[in-house]
């Protein structure tokens, strides 16, 4: 992503710090390579009423992960976006990790993380660890949409009121990636079309479609854009599956 670190200068410090965080994580994984994006989504660049509009666009596959997306936006001059995705292989028992970072006037004033299941509750061993994390006590906690049944009980969904709240945010996104490696580490590959293996999948399409009821996604892309190229980018970028 050379693009977003020759406009750094106009992003926030904290989105950056937890973009670099990504591609550490991401390039430690075991046969990571690129997945193919179509070039004119990968890098998407305008410029509206003299506001500079950017997204770029990544995807990855690894052992254990059919999908990893990683995507940096900035619209106009005072909305900001990190997201990232790992969307495991279903043939492994592992959650949906998602983070979503959204600046607003160089402030984060949404921050969200998960381990979201892919089956009825979160594997046993998974479950012992997350209850092991010390969660930071955040002033700001945010209520979850309608469809955020598809999150699981330890999603963190925040407004962080000071840089040191925004710290200890990035700090607990380390500690679900950590926990999810080290799950990548211990589990075993179930065969293509076992039921196990189709019970994953039908639960990460069931994310998809719930995550694609979000209509303030829908709405800011829309306003910079334009309500079908949104739809498409939803569909074919954001939440594919």
């Amino acid at each position: 992503m050379e693009s977003v670190f020759c406009t750094q200068s106009k992003l926030n410090p904290h989105l950056l710090e937890a973009f670099e965080l990504f591609k550490n994580r991401i390039n430690s994984l075991t046969d990571v390579e690129p997945l193919y994006i179509d070039p004119k989504l990968s890098r998407i660049y305008s410029n509206i009423n003299k506001e500079e509009l950017f997204i770029i666009n990544e995807f990855y596959q690894a052992k254990g992960f059919r999908k990893i997306h990683l995507e940096v936006a900035k619209l106009g001059k005072s909305l900001q976006i990190l997201h990232c995705v790992f969307f495991p292989d279903p043939c492994y028992e592992l959650p949906i990790f998602g983070a979503d970072l959204v600046v607003s006037s160089n402030n984060i004033s949404a921050a969200i993380v998960d381990l979201s299941p892919v089956g009825k509750h979160l594997p046993d061993a998974l479950i012992s660890q997350m209850r092991s994390i010390k969660f930071p006590k955040f002033n700001e906690t945010r209520r979850l949409p309608e469809w955020g049944f598809i999150f699981s009980p330890y999603v963190c969904f925040i407004r962080p009121v000071d840089f040191l709240e925004e710290k200890l945010f990035l700090e607990l996104i380390d500690q679900y990636l950590s926990l999810l490696f080290s799950l990548l580490v211990s589990v075993s590959e179930d065969e293509i079309d076992s039921l196990d293996t189709m019970e994953r999948l039908n639960y990460q399409k069931r994310y998809c479609l719930n995550q694609k009821r979000n209509d303030k996604t829908r709405g800011i892309l829309s306003k910079f854009f334009d309500s079908s190229w949104a739809d498409e980018y939803i569909n074919k970028i954001l939440f594919e599956c």
